[in-house]
């Protein structure tokens, strides 16, 4: 028998999880029955009456429940959805399939659910006086080059308002819906072909009636996973969402991770993007194609660093699920410390090989030391300390007196005259003296000497042949020193990805200035698969989405980040006391859970790990399993809901998030918060990082969002304030 193709959409999840475990059983085995043998009589294919595509079919799970599927050829098989029995039926007999002829990948759409939004919001009726419908001045032929179904342009005549566009792009295919929201945006036909349609045109001519070589494009894959002969994976990959599992990439994002060897990147490469925009999948595909093409080593030649631990232990899992062994073998995976650390230990002269190296908060011990012992007055407190000492005297790799004097501080919005800046090297010398004695260093100090280190080695000496940044926005200068040294200048030697808008922590760098021009080679995606329009929206209101550096002296911006994803609008909800707002956060995730959420898919986020201990207690005490997820610990699926601080938070998502004390006292944070009247563009620094801290815990919601406060709101919520 000829090679059957089973196939299941990126929507079939969710019909699958709410089901209960005993017919999520009998669904595993009808698809692994369907792909041993689609003849066998206990599947039961039979088609409905008068469905809109010949090819739709309908396949028996039990006496109960049915498949709906697309069968194009004898052997293969796309798997819609899973419905009760009479419901399937009708289900099957409205859907629309078609391979597009724009992307080469196979699509459909409930074509009566598009229908009956036009009834509902009345741009239908025939009694109402016609206005200009909101295409109008989109012709067919347009139309037709920016991918729509042929079956969905009469529609899309008929639309003439706002609620319409939003309803219908709901169900249309999504090629379609980013489409028809970009025109009703008022972009120009141009401008989407440009921005949503040309980066995921298919490499080959189409012909829309070959349904059996759309299989395998990578536009086809972007929606549809291909049925294994395994359950255990087939089980694991039904409970997942298909950002977790996805192995396809979007035709962009395609082209940006491999390229042909006849045609390398010519130096370093940027990759910017909101969060859920698959920038990290992006880097690992990159670290795969890169390692592909390099012979069998004797160590690795390739660096994936990111920020922090978590981070790098979640990469290290993804990239084995990419590539198993074969892949990993070429690649190190390490967070940045450990590169600096790493690098110190390779010290000839000994001096930092065995250096201790110290958080925050023992320098800040520290700080406080010299700051009582030299009687220096309120006019230089610790906080502004640690910041010129990071983002000057670190920054520049300042070593005298003199170069202090002459140091240019951009940025700084507090000025020092000549007497200003001999007091402050004097408590710099101070500080750095006592640490030397101590034989230890601060981890951005650490950076800095470890970039000395790389930076005098020889070309030929270099540990890598190319370096892999994710989260790249919170380096600080003296890490792209040291990476840009751990790799020799040419093709493909640096790929950066990175979002400022996900910022939170107090670093800044024009990359150029560093000798990492990326300029030309600079790109952006913009199409969110993790969370719902109505979630990213309530998120971009968090947010001024113009305001960020785009890490090269420039600006980045969050205009045209979408989602074609749909769900519930998040509840934004303030309450007289903390207890209160607690005990709804209890009612609140019993609500999610009775509607299907596991409890290990549900997120507390909070400011401070004062506020997630709160939640957890007042989880606990209303019977809700609940655990707090510290700095360093793994997520544990089998303690219940995870709370934890907006900084733990980051890289993280889940089904559902609540976000509980974002009041005015909490958010932002005072003590992360530079006063005004000490220096205005520092305090505006920290503000934006407080927003950013809420936009990132925003936006690890998939499908459920919750915000909410006791007392006052939070000043980033000023609609809400009562």
């Amino acid at each position: 028998m000829a090679k059957v193709n089973v196939l299941f959409a990126d929507t079939f999840d969710k019909a699958y999880q709410a089901l209960d475990a005993t017919i999520q059983r009998r669904v595993v085995d009808f698809m692994l029955k369907l792909r041993r043998d689609p003849d066998a009589r206990g599947l039961d294919l039979k088609q409905p009456h008068g469905p809109r595509d010949k090819r739709v079919w309908t396949a028996r799970v039990n006496d109960n429940f049915r498949a709906v599927l697309w069968r194009p050829d004898a052997y293969t098989f796309y798997l819609a959805s899973i419905k009760p029995h009479d419901d399937a039926y009708t289900y099957a007999a409205q859907t629309v399939w078609n391979v597009n002829k724009v992307t080469g990948g196979v699509e459909f759409y409930d074509h009566d659910a598009v229908e009956e939004v036009l009834v509902r919001s009345g741009d239908s009726d025939p009694s109402v006086a016609v206005s200009a419908g909101l295409f109008d001045g989109v012709s067919d032929t347009d139309l037709d080059r920016l991918g729509i179904p042929p079956t969905l342009v009469p529609v899309l005549r008929e639309i003439r308002t706002v609620d319409a566009v939003l309803g219908i792009a709901d169900y249309a295919p999504k090629l379609a819906s980013q489409v028809i929201l970009a025109l009703a945006d008022g972009k120009t036909t141009e401008e989407v072909w440009q921005d949503i349609v040309a980066p995921s045109t298919a490499d080959e001519k189409v012909d829309p009636e070959d349904a059996a070589a759309a299989v395998d494009r990578p536009s086809t894959r972007e929606t549809f996973a291909v049925v294994t002969d395994n359950s255990e994976e087939l089980e694991r990959m039904l409970l997942k969402p298909m950002s977790e599992w996805r192995v396809f990439l979007h035709p962009q994002q395609r082209r940006l991770a491999y390229r042909p060897k006849a045609r390398p990147y010519n130096g370093p490469v940027r990759v910017s993007g909101g969060p859920g925009t698959g920038k990290t999948v992006v880097a690992l595909h990159r670290v795969k194609a890169l390692a592909d093409a390099l012979p069998a080593s004797s160590r690795p030649q390739i660096l994936l660093t990111t920020y922090t631990n978590a981070l790098a232990d979640l990469l290290a899992r993804l990239l084995d699920d990419l590539g198993g062994p074969d892949l990993t073998a070429k690649v190190d995976i390490l967070n940045i410390d450990k590169v600096v650390r790493d690098v110190l230990r390779q010290d000839t002269e000994g001096q930092w090989a065995n250096v201790e190296i110290l958080g925050d908060a023992a320098l800040a011990s520290r700080w406080n030391e010299v700051i009582v012992e030299l009687a220096v007055d309120d006019s230089f407190d610790r906080p502004f300390l640690v910041s010129e000492w990071e983002q000057v005297i670190l920054a520049q790799n300042i070593r005298t007196r003199d170069e202090y004097f002459a140091a240019r501080r951009a940025g700084r919005g507090r000025r020092l005259n000549r007497a200003d800046r001999a007091i402050v090297w004097s408590l710099m010398q101070e500080f750095e003296r006592r640490l030397d004695r101590d034989k230890a260093l601060g981890f951005k100090q650490a950076a800095v000497r470890a970039a000395d280190i790389a930076t005098g080695w020889e070309k030929a000496a270099r540990p890598y042949r190319h370096v892999v940044i994710d989260e790249a926005q919170d380096l600080h200068t003296a890490h792209w020193i040291l990476l840009r040294a751990l790799a020799p200048s040419g093709p493909d030697d640096l790929f950066i990805v990175g979002d400022p808008f996900q910022r939170i922590y107090n670093n800044r760098v024009a990359l150029s200035s560093l000798g990492i021009e990326t300029r030309g080679r600079s790109h952006r995606l913009t199409l969110n698969y993790r969370t719902t329009r109505q979630i990213l929206k309530s998120a971009l209101h968090l947010i001024d989405p113009d305001s960020y550096d785009d890490l090269d002296g420039g600006s980045d911006t969050l205009r045209g980040y979408r989602s074609i994803l749909r769900g519930g609008e998040p509840e934004i909800t303030g309450y007289p006391t903390q207890a209160s707002e607690m005990a709804a956060l209890a009612d609140r995730i019993r609500r999610w859970h009775k509607g299907g959420i596991p409890l290990d898919e549900i997120a507390v986020i909070a400011r401070t790990n004062a506020t997630a201990a709160a939640a957890v207690n007042a989880l606990q005490a209303a019977g809700v399993d609940a655990s707090q997820l510290r700095s360093g610990q793994a997520v544990d699926h089998e303690t219940g809901v995870q709370t934890m601080t907006m900084h733990r938070a980051k890289g993280l998502e889940f089904r559902a998030v609540a976000i509980v004390g974002v009041d005015a006292r909490h958010v932002p944070l005072e003590t992360a918060v530079t006063p005004e009247d000490a220096d205005r563009l520092e305090h505006q620094r920290d503000i934006q990082r407080e927003r950013s801290l809420l936009f990132v815990s925003a936006t690890r919601a998939r499908e459920a969002l919750a915000i909410t406060w006791s007392g006052r709101p939070s000043q980033f919520l000023p609609h809400r304030a009562s």
